[in-house]
């Protein structure tokens, strides 16, 4: 009987619902296997080099994670652009999108690569902007050079994802991301336990290489198996189509630009104020509330597309019916994360297993109540961005991420990491009550030229 009820819990509703259960229940299983692979990361890397070259290592790729916003909007403008297409079996079109997505982030991403090696050894102290005298000038500039290539090279790549999304099957984008994941886990292991290797530049290499290696592989599995129909060809390429996704793209650009940069920022600002070993304390304590935001994604990443396509076909009731469910999940999450928050300081020891590490209780209570309303906005933000009513969510995040760095180092300076982190959750707070309005508007389709645009 159980096991009847999971298959018809699975399997009623429309095709539109069962593919997102469906979906999430793939998803669960593989970013279980993600998370535990993150997990086991921390302290392999932190033990194989050390608390100040870790702090370096975390510091370069959150800067080498803004390279996300580069593709000035493509990813997610294509992505909304081949729910719309595929809603109205229009198969053509839905090549000429990903065809010309394809075309165009390559050369782009090709000069931006060619200009970023020149520019990076001709006039960027690296030492300097990762705080780190002790590490080699010539090490440290070959790092940044392999792990930018490598991250412009994935990002191209990433497409694939894109186009998964779309296809309303995140669970295969996961897939290939977490086999990567995995991939380069066991080569680093290997690396560090069999052949007792503790250089930055190297293990560091490995993490960047092999998950591009990877997607590389896949898209070429993917596009000539079940989706040759989407395979990019240059002949497909159409210029109108790209000022179209860009049209949105660009949105989704500015909005990912200033999100990226009050995330990621963190890690240069701590660098500077408090030091490596603050930005370990940051990211430890982060990645450990991040198994919130982790399962939270499991359920709201589907949603994304499957939004687009129930707008697409005026399935009003389908939206509001999913935005209640995610408050209800908000609110169990939010309890799941108090007890995670109380248990903290006997996870870390057992985690961790280093006495060089010190992670405050304090940091981990801002960060989970920063997750809090990170949930809330995301419960109507990912609808937002479904539906494609950006204007308020475009001018907000431009004003909020102009303000971030400001008010950070001020924070920072005065409070310390606490204070850094509190300005943080000020942005998720601000972005929880916005939404909500904005959401309202939408869809009781109440005019507005700022909130329903």
């Amino acid at each position: 009987m159980m096991i009847e009820r999971i298959y018809s819990l699975f399997t009623k509703g429309d095709q539109r619902s069962i593919k997102y259960k469906k979906n999430t229940l793939y998803m669960m299983l593989l970013k279980g296997i993600s998370m535990a692979i993150s997990f086991v990361y921390v302290p392999l890397m932190l033990n194989a080099l050390d608390t100040e070259r870790y702090g370096i290592w975390l510091t370069l790729t959150s800067i080498v994670s803004w390279v996300a916003m580069l593709d000035i909007g493509l990813g997610n403008g294509l992505r909304n652009k081949l729910s719309e297409s595929l809603a109205k079996n229009d198969t053509a079109l839905a090549r000429k999108y990903v065809s010309s997505a394809y075309v165009s982030l390559t050369i782009y991403m090709v000069i931006f690569l060619i200009l970023f090696t020149i520019v990076s050894i001709t006039f960027v102290p690296w030492n300097s902007v990762l705080n780190a005298p002790s590490v080699p000038e010539n090490e440290l500039n070959s790092l940044v050079i392999i792990v930018f290539v490598s991250f412009g090279a994935h990002f191209v790549l990433n497409l694939l994802n894109s186009i998964f999304y779309g296809l309303q099957m995140p669970a295969a984008s996961n897939f290939i991301s977490t086999l990567g994941q995995f991939a380069s886990l066991l080569i680093v292991l290997f690396c560090v336990h069999i052949l007792n290797i503790r250089s930055l530049l190297i293990l560091g290499t490995i993490v960047s290489i092999v998950p591009v290696i990877v997607v590389l592989v896949s898209s070429f599995i993917v596009f000539c198996g079940k989706y040759k129909y989407l395979r990019p060809d240059i002949l497909y390429y159409d210029k109108n189509l790209i000022k179209e996704i860009l049209g949105l793209g660009l949105n989704f650009f500015f909005i990912q630009m200033m999100t990226i940069f009050i995330y990621q920022s963190n890690n240069l600002i701590i660098a500077h104020i408090i030091g490596n070993e603050g930005v370990v304390e940051y990211n430890v304590a982060n990645k450990y509330v991040q198994i919130i935001h982790i399962l939270y994604m499991i359920i709201v990443t589907p949603l994304w597309s499957a939004t687009t396509n129930a707008y697409v076909q005026g399935d009003i009731k389908w939206i509001v019916n999913i935005k209640n469910k995610l408050n209800r999940i908000a609110i169990l999450f939010s309890l799941v994360g108090i007890l995670m928050c109380l248990v903290s300081p006997i996870f870390y020891k057992f985690w961790l297993n280093n006495d060089t590490v010190s992670i405050a209780f304090s940091s981990t209570i801002i960060l989970l109540m920063s997750e809090i309303f990170r949930m809330f906005y995301g419960n109507y933000g990912y609808i937002i961005n479904g539906i494609g009513k950006l204007r308020a969510q475009l001018i907000i995040s431009i004003i909020m991420g102009l303000l971030y760095v400001p008010a950070a180092i001020c924070l920072g300076e005065f409070l310390g990491l606490e204070g850094i982190l509190l300005t943080s959750l000020l942005v998720n707070l601000i972005n929880s009550i916005w939404s909500r309005y904005q959401f309202n508007i939408i869809i009781h389709n109440q005019p507005s030229k700022f909130w329903n645009r």
